[in-house]
Order: structure tokens, then sequence, then C-alpha cells
């Protein structure tokens, strides 16, 4: 029993000091609840001389008076949206797949994980303006030049197309174009090449600095998501 009024004691004592202080805050899942101040009329019995005589009277007369409330308010960091209820704020918008989960946090939606990128997080750690949300593949994307697009969804890498059968595994090709054409990965379609000398010799340049004896043609066409893809340079 003395631990019954032990709790009340406790609880009862809380109350009382969140009550005294006017700014007092209670946080429940984005609401607060704060104490105001507030103004309200209040009927008061006085007595006064009848006219031109010496009985008195009882009268009623409004008089202002205060008391503290509680109101729930959303939490700092919070705005209120419909049916009364509090959303967090982020003052810089979430990345793609992100959400603002905190006020000025931004965390992955779910079936996407967080990139492990070292270097930006070494430089400005917590930043959700380099936070990169990435689609989660259970088991991974193992069919050749396939890559995780969505939650479960494994889909052609860029300058490839889907190839396989209905009931059979996934298989993708690399998207052919005529002889006088290249594939444009943001077009995504064939298009006429018109390169000129310079830039052939600086896209040399690129494939030599990999260096020469590091010919991994595998490796050369995952390299084309980043440039136009050749009809003419499939090497498989």
């Amino acid at each position: 029993m003395s631990w019954v009024w032990g709790r009340h004691f406790i609880f009862l004592y809380v109350f009382q000091q969140l009550w005294e202080f006017n700014t007092a805050l209670t946080i429940t899942t984005g609401h607060c609840f704060k104490n105001i101040t507030v103004k309200y009329q209040a009927p008061i019995t006085k007595t006064r001389y009848k006219l031109d005589t010496t009985n008195l009277e009882y009268y009623i007369e409004m008089e202002d008076r205060f008391r503290v409330e509680m109101v729930r308010v959303c939490c700092p960091g919070y705005r209120k949206i419909l049916f009364g209820l509090c959303e967090p704020v982020c003052g810089v918008k979430c990345p793609e797949n992100s959400y603002c989960s905190e006020p000025e946090k931004c965390q992955c939606k779910r079936g996407y994980e967080e990139s492990h990128n070292h270097h930006v997080r070494s430089i400005i750690p917590n930043s959700t303006e380099y936070l990169e949300c990435r689609p989660i593949c259970m088991g991974g994307c193992t069919a050749p030049h396939t890559h995780c697009v969505g939650h479960n969804e494994c889909n052609c890498r860029p300058g490839y197309k889907d190839v396989s059968s209905w009931f059979g595994p996934m298989r993708c090709e690399r998207i052919q174009c005529p002889g006088d054409q290249v594939y444009d990965l943001q077009q995504r379609k064939c298009i006429n090449v018109d390169m000129d000398l310079e830039q052939l010799m600086q896209r040399v340049a690129r494939k030599l600095a990999k260096g020469l004896n590091d010919l991994d043609y595998d490796d050369d066409d995952e390299e084309g998501e980043g440039e136009a893809v050749g009809g003419q340079s499939k090497r498989d």
C-alpha cells in the first residue's frame, strides 16, 4: 500500500511542478501541453445603498479574473496539420526515398537503406543534404547487368533491355543501335553520333587512364551508364 501512495505522491508532485511553471512542456509524440493564462469574467455579489435611503441592497457585477489552463499544442520543431495532428518540420527538403522523421532529421523510407558514404560523413556529419537512400533487394540482383531500382525490384541497367522470357530468369542484353547511331542514356533512345576529333581523343584518354593491362570488358560495359553506348562496341 505504501508503494501505491508513493507513486501517487510522485505523480502529483510532477503535475504541480508543470502547473506552476508557466512555460512547462510535456512532450507526447509531437504534442506538448503548455500552461497559458486565460482571462474570464466572474459574477461578484456586492452591496450598495438604495437610492435616497439608508437601506442596503445586493447586486451582481461581472469582474475580470485570470486562471491558468493547460492546452495541447505542437512541440517546437513540429507544425499542426489536419485533425490536430503534429508533424515534424525539416528546413531542408528530405532527399528522394526519405521522409522527415524528427525535427531537422530525415530518415530512409521502409524498403530503403542509408547509403554508407563515409567520405561525405567525415566532412559533414549528420547532414540531411548528403543523405542517400538506396533500395533494398533481398538477395541482391544477381543477373548480369541488373541493379536494384526499388524495394525487391531489379531492373536492367541503363543501356540494356530485358529479354527474359515470361517464366525464365531475368536476362539483360545491350541495346543495339544502327552503325551511325549510339544509345543516349539520358534520352533513353538511339541518336545520331557527332563526335569530333577532340572528343574522340578525350574518350580514348579516359580508357587509357584505366590501364592498358586492366581490360575488363564487363566493367567497361557498366561504364556506359555515364555516357552514350555505341551499337558497334559490343564485345559479348
